[in-house]
């Protein structure tokens, strides 16, 4: 375990936020979070768990101590003719592991292809692209009960999860600290080809019968061309969670945009493309200052340079009100705020 005090956490948030915690506790074995978290209800500090730090926004420094969650290693558990059951420390980036597996051609990550982050984050967020989501390959976790002192296994049912979700961010909040994800991978490819950008990008190339490996670049490619390098736009990735509205609610909002994308989730519910409602009201390519919003995908705000958490929390703010306005529909956060609003 490695402690620094008065620590910058410009290199650990893709917004590249220059802030401070006054203590940074960077884990690297599970077996050091027992004394960490003694050390920390026994002075009565605040800590907040990091993963990868792409999907956080700090707006202050933080008075209290970040746990970065730095464990790694990767183990086959069972292999069989059909799958193999993968054990992945949380602290290993989502992006090598998918990479990883399709070279051993282990299959079913394809479609995750380039999501920054770290595995751990991975099932707390429940990420998803391109019509899967990590919980169609999640088999189980391991998770440090921080009340408790102790590890606990959880199931794909008893994490919860759903869109954009999961039992972390809710009942298990800050009580829990992931040190190991399971997933079960095939060995023969099941193509999942039900996304229409994806589906239309390998329409466009003579191939016979797309492979996992050809999806996978294919993905690859598709982000490039419309998300920002984060090494030279610093982001967040989507900022709003896609909202899911009632049929009677779709309804209204689709008489008078009768142009408007939509996704039906079944007889109630729809999702509508936040990145549709925002750039409908204008955001799109808009920059105010060092903050704005990219101009090739209205969901990503951007750092151009120097922005403070609070002013791209003022951004977002901003763009959630002339939605509600405009659509009656709030949008929800999907990246983390970590500080006052």
């Amino acid at each position: 375990m490695e402690i620094i005090e008065n620590a910058s956490l410009v290199n650990f948030n893709t917004f590249r936020i220059h802030c401070k915690a006054k203590i940074l506790a960077i884990i690297r074995n599970p077996n050091d979070l027992s004394f960490l978290m003694d050390y920390i209800q026994k002075n009565y500090l605040q800590y907040y768990i990091l993963g990868g730090g792409s999907n956080i926004l700090f707006t202050e420094d933080y008075d209290g101590i970040i746990i970065k969650n730095d464990i790694k290693g990767v183990r086959i558990i069972e292999s069989t003719n059909e799958n193999v059951l993968l054990d992945i420390a949380a602290g290993e980036d989502w992006s090598r592991i998918v990479e990883i597996s399709i070279k051993n051609k282990f299959y079913g990550f394809e479609n995750l292809a380039a999501i920054p982050g770290s595995v751990g984050a991975a099932p707390v967020q429940n990420i998803g692209a391109y019509g899967v989501e990590q919980k169609d390959f999640f088999h189980s976790l391991i998770y440090y009960d921080i009340s408790e002192s102790q590890l606990v296994e959880l199931s794909n049912d008893d994490c919860k999860f759903n869109y954009r979700d999961s039992i972390f961010k809710n009942e298990l909040k800050n009580k829990a600290i992931i040190t190991n994800v399971r997933y079960k991978l095939n060995k023969k490819p099941i193509l999942n080809l039900s996304y229409n950008e994806l589906k239309n990008e390998i329409q466009k190339f003579l191939v016979v019968e797309p492979t996992p490996e050809y999806i996978y670049n294919t993905i690859k490619r598709l982000r490039s061309r419309k998300l920002p390098d984060l090494a030279k736009l610093p982001n967040a990735g989507s900022f709003f969670k896609n909202p899911i509205v009632s049929k009677e609610k779709f309804d209204e909002v689709y008489q008078k945009y009768p142009n408007m994308p939509f996704f039906v989730l079944n007889n109630e519910m729809i999702k509508i493309p936040a990145g549709w409602l925002i750039e409908q009201c204008g955001w799109k390519g808009k920059r105010i200052g060092d903050v704005g919003v990219f101009d090739r995908h209205a969901l990503i705000i951007v750092n151009y340079g120097n922005a403070t958490g609070k002013d791209i929390l003022h951004l977002a703010q901003q763009i959630k009100k002339s939605v509600e306005d405009r659509f009656g529909i709030i949008l929800e956060n999907e990246v983390n705020i970590v500080g006052s609003n």
